[in-house]
């Protein structure tokens, strides 16, 4: 019975040093660079979102409260 776990554990082991040789070949980068790539990024497409520019018109605005539905308490 111990073999048979004894190979599942050698098996296991295995994995988790596959899977550590994967995530050590992986190219980092300081996360310094990436906060400025960040900021540049969303300083660049700013004028496109819609949740800091606002829409054009509200025709344009999906969320808008329908004209239609009211709300009422009875």
């Amino acid at each position: 019975m111990s073999g048979g776990r004894d190979l599942h554990s050698v098996q296991q082991a295995r994995e988790l040093i596959d899977q550590l040789r994967r995530e050590n070949s992986y190219k980092r980068e300081h996360i310094s660079q990436c906060a400025n790539d960040l900021i540049r990024y969303c300083q660049d497409y700013q004028r496109d979102d819609y949740l800091i520019a606002g829409f054009a018109t509200d025709k344009l605005n999906p969320y808008r409260p329908k004209n239609n539905f009211q709300c009422q308490l009875l």
